[in-house]
């Protein structure tokens, strides 16, 4: 992914944040100080395909410099980003994800397992997404 088109300005309703291009090609989103943006941890923000991943102590992968770097463009705008991850459900594991971020430029990021109003987008590489009020995913739809 890589950085991302962002700038900063505010909306016609006088709502002030960051103008951020998402996806290529697609218009620009307003994110404002109280949104953030989920980015999950294994398999999308590190790798997880190093032997002995998935088994305890669960040790965390190398980043992915892609989303790294995409993750960077937010922090530089001004965006929220936290990490949105299972690891959380164990608390001891928060520190550790926290000292990964930091390892690798990110700085001293937030780590849940919590959705709440103000998450716009999650980055992760488990989910399908869904269109919006119709009970199908957007691939099942050719890509909407």
């Amino acid at each position: 992914m890589g950085p991302l088109q962002i700038q900063k300005d505010s909306d016609g309703n006088g709502n002030s944040g960051n103008w951020v291009v998402l996806d290529p090609g697609a218009e620009p989103v307003l994110v404002t100080q109280e949104q953030w943006i989920g980015v999950d941890l294994d398999g999308t923000l590190s790798r997880d395909d190093a032997a002995g991943h998935f088994q305890s102590p669960y040790p965390l992968g190398e980043p992915i410099p892609e989303m790294i770097a995409l993750v960077k463009s937010l922090l530089q705008a001004g965006v929220t980003v936290k990490i949105f991850s299972a690891r959380a459900c164990e608390p001891e594991s928060i520190p550790v994800v926290q000292a990964w971020t930091e390892k690798h430029g990110l700085g001293r990021l937030e780590v849940t397992n919590r959705k709440d109003y103000n998450l716009i987008r999650f980055y992760d590489d488990r989910a399908i997404q869904m269109v919006p009020n119709r009970g199908k995913s957007v691939r099942s739809l050719g890509g909407l």
